[in-house]
């Protein structure tokens, strides 16, 4: 089972030392044009404090999932850097959830949360220097994320940044071609790691998390059915209000709902965090059916029957005549009427995993093709 942590870098001098102060996640689960189909994004705000006595300039982050580097051609190569997200009037409020007031000179700004009158100090990434580990774990990713100018021993930085993911599996996974999916998010969670033996090496440079706030954004018609532990709250996401927040990110039109489900990190007796560690991790469990529309499913289903029908009498395209297509019908039947039920279900998921597992090359390029035209759309 893989799961998120923030590493203390390889090559990190021994006087370097950090924590993660309060940890931001948003998995954007967004509805593609095929039905059932989604692209995800996996958007990471961190708070950096140096502890020790050495500046730091770069932090890892494993991440449970494979990551979509890029095309051609794509400004987005790896991860994209949200700095200018957090100093845009409409999109810090929304990120925050909170009124907040931007101060501070060009270089030194700073966000100051109203409510809680909390300080944060943003910092760019280096976009250009951001790379991947040599060794990756199975169905996972390892990244050293280099910031533009250092944190000095004793202050903080907060840095937020955005990954395509690629391979979702096992924190989205699909119950069956057609049916909902089961959401499994973890943090230093190495109990139950699959690789253990590969990851001794990553274990010990765990860094210990302060607080996590953990946001999913998912398709209205996934409907909860269990959910461990049961989360704060959830919520229609003002999908029109985030779209410039979402900027270079390819979703249907934003008048397609999407729900989101807040989970957060253990608070002790007297109100303060529990922090993340392997010996204390972060686990999110819940379970989704997919709603199906079956009425407007077999309407469609009717309208391309009768439009194969009305092509077949035509005799437009002269392989396809009616008493062929009767043919192909009959025979087709008594091939199925062969197969058992078990067989078919066994066969179907065989395919299905297949395709998810085997054939990247075809699905990356779909993705490009499917990223252009969902860019093409209108936002309002």
């Amino acid at each position: 089972m893989g799961y998120f942590a923030v590493l203390r870098p390889d090559d990190a001098a021994a006087e370097l030392d950090f924590e993660v102060t309060r940890c931001h996640i948003n998995l954007w689960v967004l509805p593609s044009f095929i039905p059932g189909r989604r692209l995800m994004y996996f958007d990471l705000g961190m708070e950096v404090t140096a502890t020790g006595a050495a500046p730091v300039d770069a932090v890892e982050v494993l991440l449970p999932f494979t990551v979509e580097t890029g095309y051609r051609m794509d400004q987005f190569r790896g991860c994209a850097d949200l700095y200018d997200r957090l100093f845009d009037d409409e999109t810090a409020e929304l990120i925050f959830g909170e009124p907040v007031n931007l101060s501070g000179p060009a270089t030194e700004r700073t966000l100051t949360v109203e409510a809680g009158q909390y300080t944060y100090r943003p910092r760019r990434i280096d976009t250009a220097n951001v790379e991947a580990a040599n060794d990756q774990p199975p169905r996972s990713s390892c990244y050293r994320v280099p910031l533009q100018s250092s944190v000095a021993p004793g202050t903080s930085a907060y840095i937020r940044l955005r990954f395509r993911v690629f391979g979702n599996r096992p924190v989205l996974s699909a119950k069956s071609p057609f049916g909902g999916v089961i959401l499994d998010f973890r943090i230093a969670d190495v109990r139950e790691s699959r690789t253990r033996s590969r990851e001794v090496g990553i274990r010990k440079r765990i860094v210990p998390i302060a607080s996590v706030n953990f946001f999913a954004m998912l398709p209205s018609q996934y409907q909860m059915i269990t959910a461990s532990p049961y989360q704060r709250y959830m919520r229609v996401l003002e999908t029109r209000a985030w779209s410039k927040y979402l900027g270079g990110v390819a979703y249907r039109h934003p008048s397609n709902a999407q729900l989101v489900y807040y989970w957060r990190s253990e608070k002790r007796d007297d109100g303060t965090y529990l922090p993340v560690t392997a010996d204390n991790p972060f686990r999110v469990f819940a379970n989704y059916d997919r709603h199906l529309n079956k009425a407007k499913t077999l309407f469609w289903a009717l309208m391309a029957l009768l439009i194969i029908m009305m092509v077949a009498r035509s005799h437009w395209i002269p392989a396809l005549s009616w008493t062929n297509a009767k043919w192909v019908l009959s025979h087709a039947g008594s091939f199925l009427g062969l197969l058992t039920l078990t067989g078919i279900i066994a066969f179907g998921k065989g395919a299905y995993n297949l395709v998810m597992n085997r054939v990247a090359k075809p699905r990356l390029w779909f993705r490009w093709i499917e990223r252009i035209l969902l860019g093409l759309r209108a936002d309002n």
